[in-house]
């Protein structure tokens, strides 16, 4: 082959040599591949730079150009030729009146991928220097497939608009449309830079939405479509879900600093990772979850949750920081607990909570029954709100009995709801969810009101008892301004401070003794008395007691069940009676239902008693004509 030679007057005669040439020194420098034309006879026209375009025949691929022909002829649109080290050969051809009159080919490049060092060995075969091989590798670009198409398009238009009209010269139109298309094809390049950079950012965003930056673990979106996609197949395959959460995640951050939390959160995904148990997802904070393919038997899913426990729980040490972790777990079965992914996930989550009750280290299956409660819960809160606006509470009363001479010396204010549709409802029924919604603030403060207002009322007949006693909340006691809100009722009420005392429990007051301690101080400030309630059933800490500064110590019902059958409970009563003397203290007993209780209590010397044996709890008016009775 000769570079340079002049083509039959053929090609030259149909095709403008000049633009043709423009045609490929464009397409040079928009794809950086060389090429030239080569007609049917032989002869070649060489355009762009060809310099070391030859080396790649002492390869092997010296019979490229035939193959090229070949599959140009059987397949009329292109040749594409495969050589060594994933290089690619390409031949497009130059077709005048529906004929094959000659055809660009390409230099070589490597299709998808480059394969370069393969060479490395071949060429120092050839004696060429490093400086060479760098050189002729450089100059050989990567290209895809879907490039090979924008090649062969490019080609096409462009010849279209480069051959001669019939006076043997292209007219100006022709050159403008040329012009455009190059024009055009730039921009096309660029448009294809863009998308892949669009591409790029769209895979970012949908890593963001998908997949948690701390732990790359799937989030709960992905986590969430993974579920739907399941129910979707409708298989009839069952399938499961963990809901795993790591305890007191929040004092580790608070204790040894985020960095070290994010830390134990990555490990914590690695190893539910390596349980292979299904695939992990982080839903956020300290949770994860797992869905795992099949659930076996019941017992099967609890082995799998000892397992998780098991791995999990214990002693752990990063960066030779040591924490102690525990976890509680809770499962929900698909399609048994629902056929909805938002059932499911809510499911495990009620049971996870469920765990809490228990303890740490728990797990447990989603019951039904779980969820009623919840539901007969809501219901309830939902009743309490309109109980509160409605004015559905009523105040019992049960008295307390002085030993000695049995009379009535006091009250104990005890709440009932009566609701419209849920009938008696009794305080242990309410008083918990009450507390947990806050809703024991403006219940609580409608107790004392109530109370002082009958209080009043009955001191003002002229009745004989000493106080009325009032059960106050914790999350009452935590409140900046309960005292100033029982200093409050009283003035509104007019009730002298000395009728009222506030009976405030054992295990309360232990739970923020200084909190508490101030709160009690204040109310004896104001001459307000102060029980200590239940004593006995909590911390029973004697050495705490005497800095308590309360007036009454009330004895837990649970000892006085004990004191005629069981002798240690007897002596311990005794000495906490004799102890509460000491300390010039009252002392009553709750729960006195029996004969033998009230003598065995008459002969321990305590100073009031209060139970069913001498009245239960009342209503106002039952409580009055109890009163009318002792004047």
């Amino acid at each position: 082959m000769k570079d340079g030679v002049h083509m039959d007057f053929v090609l030259a005669d149909m095709i403008n040599m000049s633009e043709l040439k423009n045609l490929m020194e464009s397409f040079y420098f928009i794809s950086g591949v060389s090429c030239y034309v080569k007609d049917n006879e032989g002869e070649v026209f060489n355009v762009t730079p060809q310099k070391y375009i030859h080396i790649f025949d002492k390869l092997g691929d010296y019979k490229k150009e035939d193959y090229i022909l070949s599959e140009i002829k059987n397949k009329w649109k292109i040749g594409i030729f495969k050589g060594y080290g994933n290089l690619v050969y390409i031949g497009i051809p130059i077709t005048i009146n529906e004929e094959h009159t000659a055809t660009i080919f390409l230099s070589p490049v490597f299709l998808e991928k480059s394969d370069k060092d393969c060479f490395k060995v071949k060429f120092q075969e050839f004696n060429f220097d490093e400086e060479k091989y760098k050189f002729v590798m450089k100059n050989v670009p990567v290209i895809s497939k879907k490039y090979i198409e924008k090649i062969t398009q490019f080609f096409y238009y462009g010849l279209i608009l480069v051959q001669k009209t019939g006076n043997g010269f292209i007219t100006d139109s022709n050159k403008k449309l040329n012009q455009s298309y190059i024009e055009l094809f730039s921009i096309y390049e660029q448009l294809c830079a863009s998308e892949q950079k669009l591409r790029y950012k769209y895979d970012e965003i949908k890593k963001l939405a998908y997949y948690d930056q701390l732990t790359d673990l799937p989030n709960w979106n992905f986590f969430k479509k993974e579920v739907e996609k399941r129910i979707e197949k409708n298989s009839g395959d069952n399938f499961s879900i963990f809901q795993i959460d790591l305890n007191n995640f929040k004092n580790i951050n608070d204790i040894f600093g985020y960095e070290y939390g994010d830390k134990l959160l990555r490990k914590t995904g690695e190893v539910l990772s390596q349980l292979h148990l299904g695939m992990v997802a982080r839903m956020g904070g300290s949770e994860f979850l797992i869905l795992k393919n099949g659930c076996g038997s019941r017992q099967d899913l609890k082995n799998e949750a000892q397992c998780i426990i098991d791995t999990i729980s214990g002693l752990w040490n990063i960066d030779g920081t040591e924490t102690l972790i525990s976890v509680n777990i809770g499962i929900t079965v698909y399609p048994r607990d629902g056929q909805e992914v938002t059932t499911l996930l809510r499911n495990a989550d009620i049971a996870l909570n469920r765990t809490k009750l228990v303890g740490k280290n728990s797990y447990k299956l989603f019951e039904k029954s779980m969820y009623n409660e919840i539901l007969k819960k809501v219901e309830m809160e939902k009743e309490l709100r309109k109980a509160i606006k409605n004015n559905e509470f009523i105040l019992y009363y049960q008295p307390q009995v002085n030993m000695e001479n049995t009379k009535v010396v006091g009250f104990e204010a005890l709440i009932r709801w009566n609701s419209p549709k849920l009938g008696w409802v009794m305080p242990l029924e309410f008083i918990n969810l009450a507390e947990e919604t806050g809703l024991i603030i403006p219940i609580g403060e409608w107790v004392l009101k109530t109370a002082c207002t009958q209080n009043k009322m009955w001191k003002d007949n002229g009745y004989s008892y000493d106080f009325i006693s009032i059960n106050v909340s914790p999350i009452q006691l935590k409140e900046d301004n309960f005292v100033y809100m029982v200093k409050k009722v009283l003035d509104e009420t007019g009730l002298k401070p000395e009728y009222l005392e506030i009976e405030i429990t054992e295990s309360v007051v232990m739970e923020s003794l200084e909190g508490n301690l101030k709160v009690i101080n204040e109310l004896k400030s104001i001459g307000v008395k102060v029980a200590l309630d239940d004593f006995g059933s909590g911390y029973s800490s004697l050495n705490y007691l005497k800095n308590i500064p309360i007036n009454t110590l009330k004895i837990d019902k649970t000892f006085i069940d004990g004191i005629c059958s069981d002798y240690y409970e007897g002596i311990i009563t005794e000495e906490i009676i004799k102890l509460a003397h000491r300390m010039k203290l009252e002392v009553v007993a709750e729960g006195v239902e029996a004969e033998d209780q009230l003598e065995s209590l008459k002969d321990k010397n305590c100073n009031k008693i209060q139970g069913y044996y001498f009245g239960k709890p009342m209503p106002s008016e039952d409580i009055e004509d109890f009163l009318k009775k002792q004047l």
